[in-house]
């Protein structure tokens, strides 16, 4: 004889309370997602007032507010240790912002690795250099012992970035939700924007060549061999730039790594150019012989081709995949990509605070993934 025991998991009516209240102020703060559009029907809380709502923390944490004045009601909803009122709007503040964050329109994650680091110190990336072929067994059918070559090592680092949001208690008593909830969206883009700009601005130091290395050259550099002859986008220069990148070489200069672009990055005018060099059918006409038409040799070779306001001129750049051959890595602390917001202690005579914190770093990782072009 069997038996089987069912265990069931009962959400606490606490954090369903707190679910609700959130939902009502993300509807009527018009950032709203699906699932709290879907919690609004029945809601007890709909249409609540802020000030309501921080009397009602301070009820259910035993706090008799009935003989305060508004200001002294709200005061005591943000200090007292049993109201939830400050959780609430801080829960709602960081949801509005992690959506604001997450529908930014960026460019970097198309042609950057992500990293993960444990705290604010340098760390190390290798790259080590490929091991000899398979040799055959010696005279007494041994196998050989292989020989671990030297490899190069960069560094990456991280820090943050933040700032703070000012809440006044007139806001909460003139229930003016935009107060606290825009600013906590526009956070959440600038956030975003701000891991992006950071990218670009590694990318454009040293007129567009990059950061120095650990070897004390650019990430872009002659002695790199990752600068193409300057020339118009065209079918053949990105042949040129693609043969650049399959001759770069394991640490060392051991064999050749074969890397094949697969993104390229350019101004925003180069699109309609690029999408055409890379998408035609046969090979540009030739006016010498307008009647060869050979298949273009280059056709489809960036996957992805990325433009960006950023840029300035006619430089280009194309990247290897980034899992292939990393180049350039946007790091956060303990693997968290998204920004954090919490209050901040103590409550003054005029409001209370919340800040917004960003642990993050960009750094150039190794330069074989990559290709600049000057253009013309």
């Amino acid at each position: 004889m069997t038996s089987t025991n069912k265990i069931q998991t009962v959400e606490d009516e606490a954090d369903k309370r707190r679910g609700a209240i959130i939902a009502a102020l993300m509807v009527r703060a018009g950032v709203a997602s699906n699932e709290d559009k879907a919690k609004i029907d029945g809601n007890p809380y709909r249409g609540d007032s802020l000030l309501n709502i921080a009397k009602a923390s301070l009820v259910r944490g035993g706090v008799d507010y009935r003989n305060r004045d508004n200001m002294e009601i709200v005061g005591a909803a943000f200090t007292q240790s049993t109201s939830d009122f400050p959780i609430l709007l801080e829960n709602a503040m960081h949801k509005t912002l992690q959506m604001a964050y997450a529908t930014a329109a960026v460019t970097w994650r198309r042609f950057c690795a992500v990293g993960s680091v444990s705290d604010f110190r340098d760390h190390p990336r290798y790259r080590l250099a490929a091991l000899q072929n398979l040799q055959p067994l010696n005279e007494l059918g041994e196998f050989r012992n292989a020989l671990i070559p030297d490899g190069e090592r960069a560094r990456v680092r991280i820090g943050t970035k933040g700032l703070i949001i000012n809440l006044s208690r007139q806001a909460i008593i003139d229930d003016d939700l935009g107060s606290f909830m825009d600013p906590s969206y526009q956070l959440g883009r600038s956030a975003a924007r701000t891991v992006e700009t950071d990218v670009y601005a590694l990318l454009l130091l040293n007129s567009g060549l990059g950061p120095v290395m650990d070897d004390g050259y650019t990430l872009f550099h002659a002695l790199h061999n990752n600068i193409g002859a300057p020339a118009a986008l065209s079918q053949g220069s990105v042949d040129a730039d693609r043969q650049l990148m399959a001759d770069q070489k394991e640490p060392g200069g051991g064999s050749s790594l074969v890397l094949q672009p697969s993104i390229l990055l350019a101004p925003v005018w180069l699109r309609a150019r690029a999408i055409e060099v890379n998408g035609a059918e046969f090979n540009e006409l030739d006016t010498k012989n307008p009647g060869d038409r050979r298949p273009n040799s280059i056709r489809g070779l960036y996957r992805d081709i990325v433009d960006s306001p950023r840029l300035f001129g006619t430089r280009r750049y194309s990247f290897a995949d980034p899992v292939e051959a990393p180049v350039l890595e946007v790091d956060f602390l303990g693997g968290n990509e998204q920004p954090f917001l919490e209050q901040v202690e103590g409550f003054s005579v005029d409001g209370t605070r919340f800040k917004v914190r960003y642990d993050f770093g960009v750094s150039a990782v190794d330069h074989r993934g990559s290709v600049t072009n000057a253009g013309s």
